[in-house]
């Protein structure tokens, strides 16, 4: 099989699994406190709000909004808040993980499930919840799954993202792929268009410039990222 490296890729690969790219029923399935736009919240707090569907990543569209039961809820029904074919959902914190898994024969469901891991990561989300300012390559972690994933065996490959144990997305393909050959401890930092290079703060202890996949491609969504990631720094400190 090809290997596929965008999300559109695996929609074209995998009809058969096409739900899991929507984000909103991928969070009812997971029992999350969630809704389409046009249905109120059930409490006041903060929610993150995003597209349903978003084959390009990057967290397009994605925002931290604090929205009120009572005061919002003309409003939400309104489309003022929550624009048509996005959905909030309860809002986790913790430490975020990318995990890259890898389908084996073994294994019994739940935490021993048929998909191991392969590559973990941990990032740092800055200022702007659509930009990571650092991940870092660890120890594998194992999560408990759930057992439905296990239908996805044809994939042979998932990346899976949490918010400490609490899944947020699923992919049909590896997401780390940029550093599954380096050591435990080897650090990554996008670089974003309103980076500037020739800053030398940038450049020090030992951190090495890396293009884009796809190289010379800003990762603008066609324009939907204000500041695009045009690379990323690379070290290792080990």
């Amino acid at each position: 099989m090809t290997k596929i490296d965008e999300d559109y890729e695996a929609w074209e690969a995998f009809p058969q699994h096409r739900w899991i790219f929507n984000k909103l029923e991928l969070s009812l399935k997971l029992g999350y406190m969630c809704g389409p736009a046009c249905v109120p919240v059930p409490k006041t707090g903060f929610y993150i709000v995003r597209p349903i569907y978003n084959l390009y990543g990057m967290g397009v569209g994605a925002q931290k909004l604090y929205l009120r039961y009572w005061d919002d809820k003309n409003a939400i029904t309104e489309h003022m808040f929550i624009p048509p074919g996005y959905f909030w959902c309860e809002l986790f914190t913790g430490n975020h993980y990318s995990i890259d898994y890898q389908w084996t024969d073994g294994g019994r469901g739940g935490i021993h499930s048929h998909w191991s891991p392969t590559c973990t990561t941990i990032g740092q989300v800055g200022s702007n919840i659509q930009q990571f300012s650092r991940w870092e390559k660890i120890e594998n972690k194992y999560h408990e799954l759930p057992n439905w994933l296990d239908s996805f065996y044809d994939c042979k490959e998932l990346n899976i993202e949490y918010k400490d144990d609490r899944i947020l997305e699923v992919h049909l393909r590896t997401g780390n792929d940029i550093l599954h050959e380096d050591p435990i401890g080897t650090e990554i930092k996008p670089v974003w268009l309103s980076n500037n290079l020739e800053n030398p703060d940038l450049l020090d202890d030992e951190w090495e410039y890396h293009k884009n996949y796809d190289a010379g491609k800003a990762y603008d969504a066609s324009g939907y990222i204000e500041d695009p990631r045009i690379g990323y720094l690379k070290r290792c400190r080990l």
